[in-house]
């Protein structure tokens, strides 16, 4: 009898005409939706923070290769080396939003070797910034140790 109950459901609220199920809906769905805007939000963030971290990760490897090629690559050189790098897949950051500062540290800590503090400032776009939310500022930084 209950299961009868259920399938005649969706032909009771359509003839319903007292408004309820539309007062109901217009309380709620605001609600859900932005539940449903959070949810992308937070998962834009995670990744723009995975291809950060990974940026990172590969600006290193890139680095210590090409010093071990013998190109001796200065600050700036890096700097556009690595925007350019997060600009294109598998990373596709924005390189307008994208901020790279590499600066030589000296004396390095490790005897023999060169080190780069690189530090990368990425702002996240919101997607509810028409109600006062501003774009996330993502920061990673990250030492560089080159054989020099």
């Amino acid at each position: 009898m209950r299961f009868e109950a259920f399938l005649h459901a969706p032909k009771r609220l359509v003839r319903d005409t007292t408004g309820g199920t539309l007062v109901e809906f217009a309380l709620l769905a605001p609600v859900f939706i932005g539940m449903i805007i959070g949810v992308i939000q937070i998962g834009t963030y995670m990744q723009n923070y995975t291809a950060v971290r990974s940026l990172a990760s590969d600006a290193a490897r890139f680095t210590a290769v090409e010093y071990q090629k013998s190109n001796d690559l200065g600050e700036a050189e890096l700097q556009a080396d690595i925007v350019a790098m997060g600009a294109v897949a598998p990373y596709n950051l924005s390189a307008d939003r994208l901020n790279v500062a590499v600066d030589e540290v000296s004396p390095s800590d490790v005897d023999g070797s060169r080190k780069f503090d690189m530090t990368i400032t990425y702002q996240v776009p919101s997607f509810m910034s028409g109600i006062g939310f501003s774009d996330i500022a993502l920061n990673y930084s990250r030492p560089i140790y080159v054989i020099g």
